[in-house]
């Protein structure tokens, strides 16, 4: 996996060294809610949330997920951190469900640490991770969806050139644990 460097930020591939931060980021209700689809084997998202915070589980499948990196050569994660080494998020490109078998359409994740939120900072990320997505591995659609109320993941999306194709119910839940409204989204190359 290619690293990249920008103005303010690095992208790398994610160690465990940094993972205990990001879970920190994500253990945060206003990134997960939006970030994390609850897993199927939960009754309801509490149930779910009180198994994310338990550090001793999620560092297991922590580094299962950097291990499977180095044999998925279709899913693409990068930790994203400061130029002084802080990290502040993490971006992820991967197969799309919709189309498990076609690797020329992916799809795009991401989260950033709320305190980094509006400063340009996953925008920056985001274009150089679209860029070397089209032009390196030569794929030809990234779709994606955001809850509607996610504002600023939709705005970004705009931002980057992603078509707002239709309506959905979201994959994320609302505090009854029902499909947030959502959109769709995708981006050609």
């Amino acid at each position: 996996m290619k690293t990249f460097e920008t103005d303010r930020l690095i992208l790398k591939k994610p160690t465990i060294k940094e993972q205990y931060d990001l879970w920190n980021i994500l253990k945060k209700e206003e990134v997960n809610k939006y970030y994390i689809v609850t897993p199927k084997r939960f009754n309801n998202r509490e149930e779910f949330i009180k198994e994310l915070n338990i550090w001793n589980k999620q560092k297991e499948f922590y580094q299962k997920k950097i291990d499977n990196l180095d044999s998925d050569e279709y899913k693409y994660t990068w930790s994203i951190f400061l130029k002084d080494n802080t990290v502040i998020g993490q971006i992820t490109v991967q197969p799309n469900n919709d189309y498990p078998n076609d690797q020329k359409i992916r799809d795009i994740g991401w989260f950033i640490d709320p305190k980094y939120k509006n400063k340009g900072y996953m925008y920056e990320a985001a274009s150089v991770v679209l860029d070397y997505m089209f032009k390196e591995v030569k794929i030809e659609k990234i779709e994606t969806s955001s809850a509607q109320i996610n504002i600023s993941s939709w705005k970004l999306m705009e931002k980057l050139g992603f078509k707002r194709i239709e309506k959905i119910n979201s994959p994320y839940l609302d505090e009854n644990n029902n499909c947030l409204p959502g959109y769709k989204y995708e981006i050609r190359r």
